[in-house]
């Protein structure tokens, strides 16, 4: 039995460590702003877009997204800030490519100049609901 746990353990590091050394695509989203924002990737389809993951990024910092599909691509974003209206916005479709022979780096940065009028540049404004929708 216990040598049957090892050759179990033996296969998992050496399926990891191929699944790890070919490489992952992987979409690097930073925030340089002074809100916390949750971030849906979203993979397009036939719909509104199949949710691939989200991710809650405080000011000024950043996360990385990895894919395992080759596929298209798309962000909506909810900034908030304490005392001011958060601001949604849904960005342009970006192509991801994860193969035998590469697979994308890609980096998205998130910046929102604070003013008595927002200004949030990039993508298209949506409404609460629209970012709500997966």
């Amino acid at each position: 039995m216990n040598h049957l746990i090892k050759i179990a353990l033996f296969l998992v590091m050496i399926i990891s460590t191929s699944y790890h050394g070919n490489g992952q695509a992987r979409l690097e989203i930073n925030n340089n702003s002074q809100r916390i924002m949750t971030v849906k990737v979203m993979k397009v389809d036939s719909g509104n877009g199949t949710l691939h993951r989200i991710v809650e990024i405080p000011a000024h910092s950043s996360e990385t997204i990895y894919f395992s599909e080759t596929g298209y691509y798309f962000t909506k974003t909810k900034a908030i800030l304490s005392g001011k209206k958060p601001v949604f916005r849904k960005g342009e479709q970006f192509s991801v490519y994860n193969g035998s022979d590469g697979y994308s780096v890609l980096t998205l940065t998130f910046t929102i100049t604070e003013s008595n009028v927002v200004q949030a540049t990039g993508g298209k404004e949506i409404t609460k609901s629209e970012f709500d929708q997966d």
